[in-house]
């Protein structure tokens, strides 16, 4: 079973309120933060059970398209979409973690700016300026 960090920041939001916020939009169904080890940080939307084992997808994803990328000479892996038959995974690379977006359907452009300050937010927590 995972045990998600409850770290605050000076406004008082958590790992868990950012991902349950992200809930709000109609097309995402559940949201799991990880870190580059496939830690569960935070998650929302899914059952336990499921959440370690998407956990270490993200991570593996996340670290192959990142080494895959950089050889290449394209940068780093920002986000990658895996379409299903019935919706689609979305993984944002944020460095040190990764947010997977279970979600119907949907315009993975759109998502991925709507993620944009969830993972600042995030970003933030794991990694606050002194």
């Amino acid at each position: 079973m995972s045990v998600a960090m409850e770290i605050e920041t000076e406004c008082s939001v958590t790992l868990n309120q950012i991902l349950s916020d992200l809930l709000t939009y109609e097309e995402v169904l559940a949201a799991v933060a990880v870190t580059v080890e496939g830690l569960v940080m935070g998650s929302a939307g899914m059952f336990d059970a499921d959440i370690d084992l998407v956990s270490l997808l993200g991570a593996s994803l996340v670290g192959v398209a990142e080494r895959s990328t950089r050889r290449l000479g394209a940068g780093s892996a920002i986000s990658m979409n895996i379409m299903t038959g019935s919706g689609m995974i979305t993984i944002r690379n944020g460095g040190d973690f990764a947010l997977m977006i279970f979600s119907s359907p949907c315009d993975s452009t759109v998502l991925h700016e709507v993620l944009a300050k969830p993972m600042a937010q995030m970003a933030q927590i794991l990694n606050p300026v002194s």
